[in-house]
């Protein structure tokens, strides 16, 4: 009698594919491609997990945490995920009871591998900014050429006001708008202790659509060059960021090979970058302002952005934001920082408290 074998890759690719499949009332989309966000067969599950959500969540703590749980003794866990575990949202893995998520216990926090985790530790002390923050959202992209096609990118308000918000905490102007260029931001990214980007963004290769450069060729619509932003790109550039934040649709996602994700997030940590913040998958509006908030929130208050993030699903679980969906889409990938949040903008922010 042949015995079943179960496709781990498989499974952990479809397990939460209804979770980004949004109604567009509840989400923006910003992703550059059809994703999963556009999938017809997936329209009953839109605004909802799916019957199976606790059984999977229950299943992957059974064949992940379970066989290690006696030798977990916290307060934050660091997980080498293989090939496709980088989809798994660990933060929600529940116990087999069905009480409580993992994160109620522990900090978690991601890293591609031991070797990359242990490279970043080992920065020198002065290496990384302390200061400034490169914060870009909704940039004005307009009708470019996408693919050998004409597209029309369009705008994303609930985006401009994530990044006017993160940009009144730390005290610095955002980029917004026309002003949101990709040659703008190349020229920024270099030299902040903060990266904070909301915008359209390729699943599958890591672009983000910015403002296109003017071309100086007088030519007509822009090309792909003029305004994507590209692992490339970022491979070519030093950073010295602390912390990355990519708000785009599916950020974490990526090409999967035996090293795990390859996608824009590992670009920025190959380039430097001590730590990012990558989604899931895509995410309510409504969700996605009041996480971004808290975490923020946190962060100027001093904590870590692993402690910022697990209190930020703490908040969200206890304020209506019940779905796993909502409260756990974003994952801290690297090194565990702090980020120095300019004085005046402490004192703004005590001060509307």
């Amino acid at each position: 009698m042949a015995e079943h074998v179960v496709d781990l890759d498989d499974l952990f690719n479809k397990s939460f594919r209804s979770f980004g499949v949004l109604p567009r009332e509840l989400c923006e989309d910003r992703s550059l491609d059809d994703t999963d966000y556009h999938d017809e067969s997936l329209a009953p599950f839109r605004g909802n997990e799916t019957a199976d959500t606790d059984r999977n969540l229950q299943m992957f703590y059974k064949l992940i945490i379970a066989p290690v749980a006696n030798s977990l003794t916290g307060p934050e866990i660091v997980i080498v995920p293989e090939r496709s575990m980088f989809r798994v949202p660990f933060a929600a893995l529940r116990e087999e009871t069905g009480k409580n998520f993992l994160t109620e216990k522990f900090r978690i926090r991601i890293a591609p591998s031991l070797t990359t985790l242990k490279l970043i530790q080992d920065s020198p002390a002065d290496y990384h900014s302390h200061t400034g923050a490169l914060i870009v959202g909704d940039p004005k992209v307009g009708e470019v050429l996408y693919k050998g096609a004409p597209k029309d990118i369009t705008a994303l308000p609930c985006a401009r006001r994530e990044v006017e918000m993160v940009g009144r905490l730390m005290g610095v102007h955002p980029l917004i708008g026309e002003h949101a260029t990709k040659q703008a931001v190349l020229e920024g990214i270099d030299s902040v202790s903060l990266i904070h980007i909301a915008a359209h963004g390729n699943a599958e290769r890591g672009q983000i659509a910015l403002a296109p450069n003017r071309r100086t060729d007088g030519t007509g619509i822009p090309q792909e060059e003029d305004y994507l932003l590209t692992m490339e790109d970022i491979s070519k550039v030093q950073l010295r960021a602390k912390l990355v934040v990519l708000s785009c649709c599916h950020s974490g996602r990526g090409q999967v090979n035996y090293e795990g994700v390859v996608g824009i997030a590992r670009a920025f940590l190959g380039s430097g970058a001590r730590s990012v913040l990558v989604s899931l998958w895509a995410v309510e509006d409504t969700a996605t302002e009041q996480l971004m908030n808290q975490f923020y929130v946190h962060l100027a208050d001093g904590e870590s952005a692993s402690e910022s993030l697990h209190q930020t699903m703490k908040w969200m679980r206890n304020n209506k934001f019940t779905k796993v969906s909502q409260w756990a889409p974003f994952m801290l990938i690297g090194d565990d920082v702090r980020i120095d949040f300019r004085s005046e903008a402490k004192k703004t922010l005590l001060a509307k408290d």
